[in-house]
């Protein structure tokens, strides 16, 4: 690696790491602020199946996180109403994961605190244009990462990192 590329990767590093931080600091005041009961895990999952229903590998996969280590938190969703299975008519073995009516108000409501945080604020700042452009490139750099993949051994360890 050139080390051009070389300190650009280690000032990437220190960027997300502060964004991470925020975002994490950020989400759990949320979290704690609505009142729900709801781990960051539950939200992440909320929000991912939000988009669309999708089995649980599907998530596990979109989050980084072993099906292993998804599937309580998503039992515990399915037991407070918030999540339900469903049966794939062209496929019996797939059960997709999709939001019920509650999991959609629990999640409308978080969404709509979401006005007040840093990382809100900090986007408005920038104005529309900057903002999508950023997340452009984000989207851009990440998909980049997809087509360099970590050694599994790096790829076990950041798994395991987010689950704490």
């Amino acid at each position: 690696m050139d080390s051009d590329a070389g300190s650009a990767a280690d000032k990437v590093r220190m960027l997300c790491t502060t964004i991470m931080k925020t975002a994490r600091q950020e989400l759990m005041q949320r979290l704690d602020d609505a009142d729900i009961g709801l781990s960051p895990h539950q939200f992440l999952v909320l929000r991912r199946i939000s988009e669309r229903a999708m089995a649980l590998n599907e998530v596990s996969r979109d989050l980084g996180l072993d099906p292993s280590t998804l599937a309580p938190t998503v039992e515990l969703l399915v037991r407070k109403g918030l999540v339900r299975r469903e049966r794939d008519p062209l496929d019996r073995r797939r059960t997709p994961l999709s939001l019920t009516p509650e999991g959609s108000e629990t999640l409308d409501r978080l969404q709509r605190s979401n006005g007040e945080s840093p990382l809100h604020k900090s986007l408005s700042t920038m104005g529309p244009d900057k903002s999508q452009q950023l997340l452009s490139l984000l989207q851009e750099f990440v998909d980049s990462l997809d087509t360099h993949p970590i050694d599994e051994t790096m790829h076990h360890c950041r798994n395991h990192s987010l689950d704490k």
